[in-house]
This record gives structure tokens, C-alpha cells and sequence, in this order.
């Protein structure tokens, strides 16, 4: 029944629009019923083919372009696309938003959606798939016409791509819990199925489709990012079916079909309360023994770089627009009761005004929006040594959702320093449940609001989006926009460097000893 009223959905779709049209046209003639010339009898026909019919060594991603005499509309009616290997035909129907029409109507485009490299392809147009406003229907091509073409590439390629890398490897004993990958002999693309993630005792834990989101695919190598991450100290097989990964000739890669042609281990985790270290120094992995590497940020309009400081050594560099994004992991989703330490070292050259985000995990758009951030709060105009200077300086914002609270640089009993001063700083924030208190330090430290506003309990609930349920960002908000959304705050510009994540609150001595490293 349901596919049944899908295909009624779509004729009745379909219809409207004819009689759309119809309707056009019966206006038309109305309205030129005093002039035998206007009205048009004469029906579609194309003028120009791109690629043009017999043409060799056409780009596999190419449009298809026809470019009609008059003034065209969609009707009703396919285009297709065939070659030599059957399985691989393409049939476009024409109301699709793979059809588009544009240039004052007369130019029809066609997105076929990639092609195989190497193959010779036919297409044909049904007869109406357009017409024109007076209803005029395009007849098809003409019985001297044929449109075919071929495909760059090696037609004589029957040989199916080969892998030379995975990763993890074959029997690796320190996997990642993340991701996987895969490094083809060749440029490859994505087939049909499933890359299926086992237990060792066969049991299905991630069953991943290629063509989604998940699978990116950069000419010869495959990424696979898991929704759910991996359990640690765990044995796990990979099996790909064939043609799930597949050449641009259309080969199949055979895949892995059994629990040993790629099987590993994933790493026992950091066994500590350190949850993730990144040291900054060339990359943005995690040597906490997690390995929850970060990566550039998925909204990120630039690149962040890797540069030697005369203070602090090897850095990471933030410009205008970069951030970086910590992987979903549960070991950094703080429940309600969980304490934890956010540590590094930051240095920003230039204060600049607003409220830009240094690192969170929450939307900065509100403040009462669930989690944590650390930001800028008018920094241009905060001076610490000035008693009577009523700027914020930084801010360190807590929320579940409903209530705020809120530790403020310039409220300290003495003023914490300015993060914006071209200085480097060690900044701390410890959530301790155990005394149910935010503590801040800056260079080892504490600086506590002299009316005592800091104290207060903290908010019940979790310090983290339970519903949208976004990542820990550096250099941006949790959702990633907030510093981008505004022309003074994508200014921010500075470096960071040796973030940790700690699943409990540190002491005084040991937020000295990072002091000392």
C-alpha cells in the first residue's frame, strides 16, 4: 500500500503540473485569439548536445547539457543513460532534482551523478519529458540522431581495486576506537552495502551503509566514521561485501568475507583519569592512551597550522575562522555528579571586543544553554590592574538548560590577568562535585570572586547538550558558529597549546606540577 500511494503521489504530482501548464497555454491562446500567428504548433527540438554525439574522453563527473530551440518546462518522462555493464544504467526522471532548467528556459541540465571511466554511454530522452508553454511536447530524438560518448579512462580495465593500507592494521594490538580506513590501489568510488563492524564473537556492532554521510570518500581512500564509538580492550573483524567499494571502471572490490583478513584489537584506554592530552606540537592526536584525536573543525572556513614559539616550542596556531573539534566519546560527557579539569595553555596576540569562544561544549548563543564555555568578555577594554575597570576580561559560563552561573575575571577579588595580553597563560577550570564548587585558576592561581558568588552550589543536571549533544571545540563554541557569526568575534587569532581533559578535579600541587612541565 505504501508503494502504491508513492507512485499516486507522484502522478498526482505530475498531473498538477501538466495541467499547470495546460492551463498556461489555454491563457496564451486567449489572449492572442485576434492574431492566427502567435499561437505555436511546432514542438521542442534540441539544438546543441554537450558533450556533443561520438565524443571521446569525456570527464566521468560531467553534466549532460541540451540546449532546445524554445522555451522549455518539465513534463513527464526520463532521461537514460546505458552502457556495457548493465547493472550500472541510469534512469533520471525528469521532475528529479538531478534535472534542472535554466538561461531563460532553453537550457536543460543533467546530472547523471558520476560516470565509469572508460565506457561508451548511450542516452536516450522520452518523448515529453519537456514541453513548451503551449503544451508542445518534445517528440524525441529524430531516427538520424543517436547522443552516445565515451569516458576518460582504460576500457580495457577489468581488474577490481586493491587495497595497500588499512587502518587500523591487519592484527594491530592498539586500535583506535574512532574510525577506520583504507587506502586503494587506485581512485575509487562508492558501490552498495554495508562496511560491517564484528565482534569476535560475530556479534554485529556497527553496520555502516557507504553511500551515507559516514564513508568519505577522497580519490583512493576511505574513511569510515562510527556514530557510536568502539569499546575499548576489544577483538573486532570487518567484513565489505563485493561492490560495496568500487573502481570508476565499475570493478568490484572483492572486500573481506571472514573474522581473520582484517581483524584487531582496540586500544586498553589510558587507564587514568587523564582523558585526553594533546600536546600540539606537529598534530592534534591524543597521547592520553584514548586516542580521541581531534580534527579541524566541520564549519571551519580556515586551517589551523603547527609553529615553533620562542616560549613555549612547537604550538598550535588558530587563525581568523579555524577551530578544532574533540571526537563524542561518553568519557566526555560529564554527568551530573562528575567532576572534571579542563587544562592549557593559551595565548591570544591581539583583544579584540565581544564574547568569542575560547574552548566549550555548549551553544554560546544563550546562556543558559546546557554545558560549559570558556570566552573572551570584552577583553579590548579589560585592564586588571585598574580597581575601577568594570569589564568582565573572560568568562567561564556552567548551564543545564534552565539556570546559569557564571565566573567572571574582572569580579575576582584580585582581577585575574587579562588572556587577551599577547601572554602566555595556564588557565584551569576544575568542576569538584565532592565540594560541589567551580574553581578557576590562571598560572597556577585560584582567583575567586570577592563577593563570594563563585561559591554557590553548582546546577544540578549534566554539563553537557543531552539533546543536540555537541563535541568540545577549541578556538569556538560547542556548536561551532558562534565566533563565525559575528565580524568582530571571527577575529579571534591566537595559539594553544597542551590541552587536557581530566574525569576528576585536580588538587592545588598537581595543577602546579603542569605548571612546572
Amino acid at each position: 500500500m505504501k508503494t502504491q500511494a508513492k507512485k499516486s503521489s507522484k502522478f498526482f504530482g505530475r498531473f498538477l503540473a501538466i495541467l499547470s501548464l495546460a492551463a498556461l497555454s489555454i491563457n496564451l491562446i486567449s489572449c492572442s485569439e485576434e492574431d492566427e500567428n502567435v499561437n505555436d504548433i511546432i514542438n521542442p527540438y534540441v539544438v546543441t548536445y554537450n558533450p556533443v554525439s561520438e565524443v571521446n574522453g569525456i570527464d566521468i563527473n560531467s553534466n549532460l547539457i541540451l540546449t532546445f530551440d524554445n522555451i522549455v518546462y518539465k513534463g513527464i518522462g526520463n532521461i537514460t543513460l546505458t552502457t556495457d555493464v548493465e547493472e550500472e544504467a541510469k534512469v533520471i526522471d525528469v521532475l528529479s532534482d538531478k534535472v534542472t532548467i535554466s538561461n531563460a528556459g532553453r537550457v536543460v541540465t543533467i546530472n547523471p551523478d558520476g560516470l565509469l571511466s572508460g565506457k561508451i554511454y548511450y542516452i536516450t530522452l522520452d518523448p515529453g519529458f519537456v514541453l513548451d508553454a503551449e503544451g508542445n511536447e518534445y517528440f524525441g530524438m529524430p531516427d538520424n540522431e543517436a547522443w552516445n560518448f565515451t569516458t576518460g579512462g582504460n576500457p580495457g580495465d577489468t581488474d577490481g581495486p586493491e587495497f595497500l593500507t588499512l587502518l587500523p592494521a591487519d592484527e594491530e594490538l592498539n586500535a583506535g576506537i574512532l574510525s577506520l580506513a583504507l587506502e586503494f590501489s587506485e581512485e575509487i568510488r562508492k558501490g552498495a552495502g554495508q562496511i560491517i563492524v564484528y565482534s569476535s564473537a560475530g556479534v554485529v556492532v556497527s553496520e555502516t551503509e557507504v553511500a551515507g554521510d559516514n564513508v568519505i570518500v577522497d580519490g583512493n581512500t576511505l574513511l569510515l566514521i562510527f556514530n557510536k564509538s568502539l569499546d575499548f580492550a576489544t577483538d573486532y573483524y570487518v567484513n565489505i561485501a563485493p561492490g560495496v567499494i568500487k573502481d570508476f571502471v565499475g570493478n568490484d572490490f572483492v572486500g573481506f568475507s571472514d573474522s581473520t583478513s582484517w581483524n584487531f584489537t582496540t586500544t586498553a584506554g589510558s587507564g587514568s583519569d587523564l582523558v585526553v592530552h594533546l600536546p600540539m606540537d606537529s598534530d592534534l592526536n591524543d597521547i592520553s592512551g584514548n586516542l580521541l584525536n581531534a580534527h579541524l573543525g566541520a564549519t571551519a572556513t580556515a586551517d589551523y597550522e603547527f609553529v615553533d614559539d620562542p616560549e613555549r616550542g612547537n604550538v598550535i596556531h588558530f587563525p581568523s575562522g579555524s577551530y578544532a573539534s574533540l571526537p563524542k566519546h561518553n568519557l566526555l560527557r560529564p554527568a551530573g555528579d562528575q567532576s572534571f579539569t579542563v587544562n592549557f595553555w593559551v595565548k591570544v596576540s591581539t583583544a579584540i571586543g565581544s564574547d568569542p569562544a575560547i574552548i566549550g561544549n555548549s551553544s554560546w548563543d544563550g546562556g543558559s544553554n546546557q554545558g560549559w564555555v570558556l570566552a573572551l568578555d570584552g577583553a579590548n577594554e579589560y585592564d586588571p590592574s585598574n580597581t575601577s575597570n568594570t569589564e568582565n576580561g573572560w568568562t567561564i559560563n556552567l548551564a543545564n538548560g534552565v539556570e546559569r552561573t557564571d565566573w567572571e575575571a574582572g569580579l575576582a577579588s584580585t582581577k585575574a590577568p587579562n588572556l587577551a595580553d599577547g601572554n602566555w597563560h595556564m588557565v584551569t577550570m576544575v568542576i569538584d562535585h565532592s565540594i560541589g564548587k567551580l574553581k578557576v585558576y590562571t598560572d597556577g592561581i585560584e582567583y575567586v570572586h570577592e563577593d563570594g558568588s563563585d561559591l554557590t552550589d553548582l546546577l544540578g543536571g549534566a554539563l553537557y547538550d543531552e539533546v543536540s549533544d555537541l563535541r568540545i571545540n577549541l578556538w569556538e563554541d560547542g556548536k561551532g558558529n558562534y565566533n563565525a557569526g559575528s565580524t568582530t568575534r571571527t577575529q579571534l587569532d591566537g595559539y594553544m597549546d597542551e590541552m587536557s581533559y581530566y574525569n576528576r578535579a585536580l588538587t592545588m600541587d598537581e595543577i602546579n606540577n603542569l605548571l612546572a612541565e
